[in-house]
């Protein structure tokens, strides 16, 4: 069992920015896909479509990880973040930023260029690099878990750069065959960034959160290896002016080996906890599953609904149940920094009650088939849009609570009165 070093922890504020400010973009996420209706599935080219997937991509998964990481690293692997809070301040501002301007752009394209999102963007990643690889290569213990943060870390950053190549290929700056390179920049991004996060990160917070089986060593490393070498081979071949056939199979297979595994360590696992993160991740990971299967049997017409499952529901729900996770956690530390030794504290699980988090997966789960119902009748696409909105809304109102409840506690400690 990895042992937390929670004398390391940034302060609260510092991850709870990141976290809210991910709420507030799946909240604009819903909120734009009510607004366009069927326009936002009619093609995965379309405007609308290109902004609600960065909207989902950047402004609510982008946030929730880079906020987790933050916190998780100098606790969970001894890893120093450099340039502090002030850092931390300029990344939140750049990254979120970048990400306005570059939905602004795909949105509506005549009101501005989507090569200063890039650009923004690009910046933002490169110092969240400066911030974390020196933490990640000095520090000592936790190899695997470092190497594989420090490779999704790495792969954000070629992700980001072949967006900026991609936004200089829709002004026509750049030539480039959009359609390929589109491919390798969501390869990069899904598979390399988020999905390698999510299993180094999970190794640990599996077992420690969830009882799960630990995944084996050689598993880790095999799946990682042929990940980075698919994704590496893709990107050699664009650079050659070829397409590789064989990518959407071996993104296919080597996201199914993902959900699949993350199932079976659940159900090996023996003493698994039933709480809603469990829930959470087999949802999560069962949506993933099912776009796999897709990817791998689908052709380009399955595109959208392929997106939808990874983008809008199998991938939310893993990082929702960290982000309530998370939230709870980082109240409890402000608890004890505010209120010093001596005072017996509540529980994490008191300042987050499982019903509030089951009230959340409830409604994340129910947006689904709205989601996919929107993909096969696009006149639903405003209901999907009112559900993803209410699921949004929930995650937010249960941070809230969580917060507010660590207030009350304060107020009580100092002779005051607050109600639940």
């Amino acid at each position: 069992m990895t042992k937390l070093a929670m004398q390391q922890a940034p302060a609260p504020s510092t991850p709870q920015r990141f976290l809210f400010s991910a709420v507030l973009w799946g909240v604009g996420t819903g909120g734009l896909l009510t607004f366009d209706g069927s326009a936002a599935f009619a093609s995965r080219w379309a405007g609308p479509t290109l902004a609600l997937t960065h909207m989902l991509a950047l402004g609510f998964l982008g946030n929730a990880m880079l906020g987790s990481l933050l916190q998780f690293l100098p606790v969970a692997a001894g890893v120093r973040v450099h340039g502090g809070r002030g850092a931390a301040l300029a990344l939140h501002a750049l990254f979120n930023f970048g990400v306005l301007l570059l939905v602004l752009a795909l949105r509506w394209p005549m009101m501005l260029t989507p090569v200063l999102g890039g650009i923004v963007l690009l910046a933002a990643f490169a110092l969240l690099a400066t911030m974390l690889l020196p933490g990640l290569l000095m520090a000592v213990g936790q190899h695997l878990l470092r190497w594989g943060v420090g490779g999704a870390l790495a792969a954000a950053l070629l992700t980001a750069v072949l967006g900026l190549m991609l936004t200089l290929g829709v002004d026509g700056v750049v030539p480039l065959p959009l359609q390929m390179w589109t491919n390798v920049h969501a390869g990069w991004g899904v598979l390399g960034w988020v999905a390698a996060l999510l299993a180094a990160v999970g190794r640990v917070v599996m077992p420690m959160f969830q009882g799960a089986a630990m995944v084996p060593v050689r598993a880790q490393v095999a799946w990682s290896l042929a990940t980075y070498g698919l994704l590496l081979t893709a990107l050699l071949a664009a650079l050659a002016g070829m397409a590789l056939p064989g990518l959407r199979y071996g993104s296919g297979l080597l996201g199914l080996a993902f959900a699949l595994g993350g199932l079976l360590l659940q159900r090996r696992g023996a003493r698994l906890r039933r709480v809603p993160l469990t829930y959470f991740w087999m949802a999560g990971l069962t949506a993933l599953a099912v776009a796999a299967l897709l990817l791998i049997a689908g052709g380009e017409s399955s595109a959208v609904r392929v997106g939808v499952l990874v983008l809008g529901a199998g991938l939310p729900l893993l990082v929702t149940g960290m982000l309530l996770e998370i939230s709870a956690f980082l109240g409890w530390i402000g608890l004890q920094r505010r209120c010093g030794r001596g005072v017996h504290l509540p529980g994490v699980q008191l300042l987050l009650p499982a019903r509030d988090k089951a009230v959340v997966l409830a409604l994340h789960v129910l947006a689904v088939p709205m989601l996919l119902a929107a993909t096969c009748r696009p006149l639903l696409a405003p209901w999907a849009g009112g559900t993803l909105v209410l699921a949004h809304l929930a995650t937010g109102c249960a941070l809230a609570r969580a917060w507010h409840r660590a207030y009350c506690f304060v107020r009580i400690t100092q002779k005051g009165a607050c109600d639940d």
